[in-house]
Order: C-alpha cells, then sequence, then structure tokens
C-alpha cells in the first residue's frame, strides 16, 4: 500500500522518514533541520576623498592658513559626488568640510578687506 504525505500528498517511498517535497516528517520522524543561509556582508566603500576635505577645511580653518581652504571646498565638493558611489558613505564629512572651508573662505576675505582698509587709512595719515 502506498503512502502519501500528510502535508502535500506527495506519494512516499516505504524508506522516506520526511517527504522530499514539503520536508514534512513521515510518521513521527524527527522534523528536518532548517538551514538558515547568511548571505555575506557587503565591504562598504571608504571615501577618502571626503575624510580629506573635512580634515584640511578643519585644520586650515583653525591655523587660518586661507590657501588650503579653497584645496579643502574641492577636496570636499568632489568628497559629496562620490558619496554616492560609496553607498552614501562619508557625504556627512563631506558636507561639513564644504561648510567649514566656506567659513574659512569667508573670513579670509574679510580680513583681507579689514587689513587693506587699515593700510589705506594708515597710508593717508589718519589715526583711528
Amino acid at each position: 500500500m502506498a503512502k502519501f504525505c500528510i502535508n502535500c500528498g506527495k506519494e512516499l517511498g516505504d524508506t522516506d522518514k520526511v517527504c522530499s517535497q514539503c520536508g514534512t516528517p513521515v510518521d513521527g520522524a524527527a522534523p528536518a533541520q532548517a538551514t538558515t543561509v547568511v548571505a555575506p556582508a557587503r565591504a562598504q566603500k571608504s571615501n577618502g576623498l571626503a575624510l580629506a576635505g573635512f580634515i584640511v577645511s578643519l585644520v586650515s580653518t583653525i591655523l587660518c592658513c586661507g590657501s588650503f581652504n579653497v584645496i579643502s571646498l574641492i577636496l570636499s565638493i568632489v568628497g559629496a559626488v562620490k558619496a554616492k558611489d560609496c553607498g552614501g558613505n562619508g557625504k556627512g564629512l563631506a558636507i561639513a568640510g564644504i561648510i567649514i572651508s566656506a567659513i574659512g573662505l569667508i573670513l579670509l576675505i574679510v580680513l583681507t578687506i579689514f587689513g587693506y582698509a587699515a593700510a589705506i587709512i594708515e597710508e593717508a595719515g589718519y589715526s583711528y
């Protein structure tokens, strides 16, 4: 007499302990162990340009090295564009680098204008 699976109805062999179709145990046999396959974690690409732009902008603003603010601004902008390719990695650092270097450039421009104004006033003989 043929046996059939109580779950899916597939015909079972005489020596089957589990159904080959659905894995249901036959006649009190231990249930088949389920295996979980875990996909390997994908390595995130690092965004070195964003990090470099942030560090250079921070250092150049603190040390008042205005010419490096231009370099940090360029690095940060390229890092922000590259963040899309890196899965968003480094986007925050790139934006922070853009903001810090922009503030540094504005400070450099303002201080330069005040310096020239003070030199012109002193050269004209006015006292302040």
